[in-house]
């Protein structure tokens, strides 16, 4: 079954072994970088994604300003640094956990109405992911580090 879950340290040995590909990493920040910065940045909330208890994936949903630069909507949150690991790929879980997400938001962030993210214009499989999950194109491109991000988003019901 799979599950999104606040981070806790009990994950930290998943996410230590957890080898993404050169390409991956154009793509998306490593989760222990990505766990670095939520410890200075107080807007960072580390989300672990788990099939039967195990680390399958890793996010950050981010409440600060940087969401703006994908909408102007106050009461969005941004989702950064989405990876599945390796081992795990291929199996319907990015799917899956997008498909949880709304809730998940609802549930922990309740003033937040809308979930928006920057996927890489290169990045066709995750276009497609997220567009079947009901994100849609915001019609927003802006140069990334790895090039130009297209601006999706989700309304949460």
């Amino acid at each position: 079954m799979i599950k999104l879950t606040m981070y806790n340290d009990s994950y930290r040995k998943s996410l230590e072994n957890y080898p993404l590909s050169e390409e991956q990493l154009s793509f998306t920040g490593h989760p222990l970088e990505l766990l670095e910065r939520a410890q200075i940045n107080a807007t960072y909330t580390p989300i672990i994604i788990t099939e039967d208890d195990q680390g399958a994936g890793f996010f950050v949903l981010d409440t600060g300003d940087d969401k703006f630069h994908y909408t102007d909507i106050e009461e969005s949150i941004l989702l950064r640094g989405y990876s599945i690991h390796p081992d795990y790929q291929g199996r319907g879980i990015a799917q899956k956990s997008m498909l949880l997400l709304p809730s998940f938001v609802a549930k922990h962030f309740p003033h937040v109405n809308r979930i928006v993210l920057g996927v890489n214009e290169a990045n066709k499989g995750a276009q497609v992911v997220y567009g079947k999950s009901g994100f849609i194109d915001e019609g927003i491109r802006f140069n990334g580090r790895s090039g130009i991000q297209i601006a999706m988003s989700k309304k949460i019901c």
